[in-house]
């Protein structure tokens, strides 16, 4: 426990400092809410949007002008997975964007809370340190699964490239395969834009891992801090009457609920903001599950593995199955709250206004801390829901097209 105290006594235990990798990720896309934006900053986004939305437009036209009418399926799964992911990439970098004020509101509160956590009690100490690090494992499991992800592409191109020249039959192996508009196509083997070529999907790749680090830890990040918060005030409720004096119960109290209505306030923020986002991250997943997978059994019909859609695969379980995850944390720790506020040692108490008090608390937490989609509510259960569908339409992929 020392090493822990000697982090969280140090000055520099913020947002920031704690979870550095998904603050230098949006500083790299140019997301972060920090960041001043001016005509240079514009200038920098425009040529991020340029590449995003230039690469949504190859994949679709592919799919609906070569793959499709061509009746090359399993090309038009594999470019459909792509373009999802173009498309889930752009979305998520406008939505940094767009929740600019409020996501910077967001990390100057986990600041704050972070700063008033120096003067805390042992006990306290301990609990936002373990929330913090729960956090930053969250930030490193993006940062590889992302990583990965992308790497995997250029690297078995590189791979396959130097396995043809060792057999002393060199040629160029592109980092991905699709059909480009004839006027590309009729040129696109050619050294020159193949080199281009190459470049351009790699910036892609690296462009969509920073989005994926940068934005999906956020409300893990923030959900964690959420329920250190509650686990303090359950604590709190707990020691609520040991050896307090009548009125030192009621400043207590009243500090419990104004902290506690900030919290609710904070879920509801999180819930406006990720609603529409969520929804989407769960329709999409439902289709990017099967039509990875679909790639990665029929290449193990030809005896190898498909190791780009296999990766893609275990992201995107862990894509919808992170938030879903902690979700249902958050909702354990607030009925955790709502036991705590119960067996508080309320009953042995005079104190009417004290006794008042805490049955207010216990209607408020009736009602549940947890995220929800447009149609769902974000826990375990949906995550089940969504990989249901997700295996149905497997099942009809494969009787049609396997």
């Amino acid at each position: 426990m020392a090493k822990s105290f000697n982090i969280i006594n140090r000055a520099d235990f913020t947002f920031k400092e704690v979870f550095f990798i998904t603050e230098y990720a949006m500083l790299i896309n140019r997301s972060h809410p920090f960041i001043k934006r001016n005509l240079f900053w514009l200038f920098q986004y425009l040529i991020i949007f340029t590449l995003s939305i230039s690469a949504s437009l190859l994949l679709i036209n592919s799919i609906l002008f070569y793959d499709i009418p061509s009746s090359r399926y399993t090309d038009a799964s594999k470019n459909g997975t792509m373009a999802i992911v173009a498309l889930t990439v752009t979305i998520k970098h406008a939505f940094l964007l767009y929740y600019q004020a409020d996501i910077k509101n967001l990390i100057n509160i986990v600041n704050k809370d972070y700063e008033l956590a120096l003067n805390f009690e042992t006990v306290k100490k301990e609990i936002v340190m373990k929330y913090a690090k729960r956090g930053k494992k969250v930030t490193l499991f993006w940062l590889v699964a992302a990583a990965v992800t992308s790497i995997v592409f250029p690297a078995n191109a590189l791979l396959k490239m130097a396995k043809t020249y060792w057999h002393g039959a060199f040629e160029f192996i592109p980092m991905f395969e699709l059909q480009y508009p004839d006027c590309i196509n009729a040129v696109k083997d050619t050294p020159t834009f193949f080199y281009l070529l190459f470049v351009y999907n790699f910036l892609f790749g690296f462009y969509a891992t920073t989005v994926y680090i940068g934005f999906d830890p956020l409300a893990p990040i923030f959900l964690l801090h959420i329920c250190g918060q509650l686990d303090i005030l359950s604590y709190r409720m707990l020691t609520l009457f040991d050896d307090a004096e009548v009125q030192d119960v009621n400043v207590k109290l009243k500090f419990i609920n104004m902290k506690l209505q900030d919290l609710y306030s904070l879920v509801n923020n999180i819930k406006s903001m990720f609603t529409v986002l969520f929804e989407f991250n769960m329709k999409t997943s439902t289709f990017l599950l099967p039509l990875s997978l679909f790639q990665v059994t029929e290449s193990l019909k030809e005896k190898q593995l498909n190791v780009e859609f296999f990766s893609i695969f275990a992201a995107t379980i862990m894509h919808f199955y992170m938030p879903c995850y902690y979700s249902d944390v958050l909702l354990e720790r607030s009925d955790n709250l709502r036991r705590a506020i119960y067996f508080c040692g309320w009953e042995k108490q005079t104190n009417i206004r004290a006794r008042k008090t805490i049955l207010l608390m216990m209607t408020r937490t009736t009602a549940p801390l947890v995220l929800s989609t447009v149609f769902y509510p974000i826990c375990l259960d949906t995550f089940a829901e969504m990989c249901r569908q997700s295996y149905a339409i497997f099942n009809i992929m494969n009787a049609a097209w396997a």
